[in-house]
Parts: structure tokens; C-alpha cells; sequence
């Protein structure tokens, strides 16, 4: 009876670790929000979010590279959202290098916060994509770079994972 115990909670705990394992779900409670990786994110400490009080965390495996940037600023407004995470596309599209190619910009949205997306496509067949979310006071800018291909779907079902807190 006991040999019979044993092999059914082995195999109970070789099906239940494998599931727990798989729980990549990262949570930053400074930057308020969420979202479901591979791996533990490395803040950059000098990124241009850094100079103006924000934060920017990313995380690479393989040819993947994810980040999250954020700011905040005490004067923004509802009424200014949407300007915004637009003048952020604005400039984001102004910086990329004329040899890339926007494939598309389009008005999103986080549980009703205003949001711009930018699709480009570097000339050696990386893909970008880069969202804009003004949540209350804080710009939130969530970036994927990858090898488009075979792993576009869980690529973006990581990018949708994003989530404010």
C-alpha cells in the first residue's frame, strides 16, 4: 500500500512541477505592473527614462529582447493622454533609422487607458514592436525585438500579458 502511495504522489508532483515551474509572471510593484516572462528583468539604470526620474527594465533570451520603460509626471492630465503616448510614437518613428520601415501605427488601448502601437521592420528581418500607454500620471513604453518567424504568436502573447496594477 505504501509503494502505491509513493507512485501516486510521485506522479502527482511530476505533473503539478512542471505547471508551478511555468508560472513566469513578473510583478513590479514600483513600476505598477505586470507581466508574464521567461526570465527575471535587469533594470537599466542609464536608459533616457533614468535621466527624467523613470525606470527601464529588460530582459533578452536569445534573439528576444523585451523592455518596459516607465515615467511619470505630476502634471498630466486625462485630457492630455492621448497627445501623449502619440507625441511619444512621434518621436519614437522620428528616431528609428531611415533603412527601417513602419509597417503600422494604431490607436490601442489598456483597460480604457489611451495607447499608440508602432510596427517597424529593420532591414535584417527584425521586427519591433512598440506600444505607448499614458496611465494617470505615468507613460508607460512596453518594446519587443525579435527575429520574426516561427515564435511571432508567443511573442505577442507575452506583449499582451502586459498589464497595470
Amino acid at each position: 500500500m505504501s509503494r502505491l502511495l509513493f507512485i501516486v504522489v510521485a506522479a502527482f508532483l511530476f505533473f503539478v512541477s512542471p505547471a508551478c515551474a511555468q508560472s513566469k509572471t513578473f510583478v513590479s510593484s514600483e513600476g505598477r505592473f505586470s507581466i508574464d516572462l521567461g526570465v527575471k528583468p535587469t533594470e537599466d539604470r542609464n536608459s533616457a527614462e533614468a535621466s527624467v526620474g523613470g525606470k527601464k527594465l529588460w530582459w533578452k533570451t536569445g534573439t528576444l529582447t523585451f523592455s518596459v520603460g516607465y515615467v511619470d509626471n505630476p502634471n498630466a492630465t486625462a485630457e492630455l493622454a492621448n497627445k501623449a503616448v502619440h507625441a511619444s510614437a512621434d518621436a519614437y518613428i522620428a528616431a528609428i533609422p531611415r533603412s527601417d520601415e513602419v509597417v503600422s501605427r494604431k490607436e490601442i488601448q489598456l483597460d480604457g487607458y489611451p495607447g499608440v502601437e508602432v510596427w517597424s521592420r529593420e532591414p535584417d528581418g527584425y521586427t519591433v514592436v512598440t506600444r505607448y500607454y499614458m496611465v494617470g500620471t505615468r507613460l508607460y513604453c512596453v518594446m519587443v525585438l525579435w527575429m520574426a518567424g516561427a515564435n511571432d504568436t508567443a511573442v505577442l502573447k507575452t506583449l499582451d500579458s502586459f498589464k497595470v496594477l
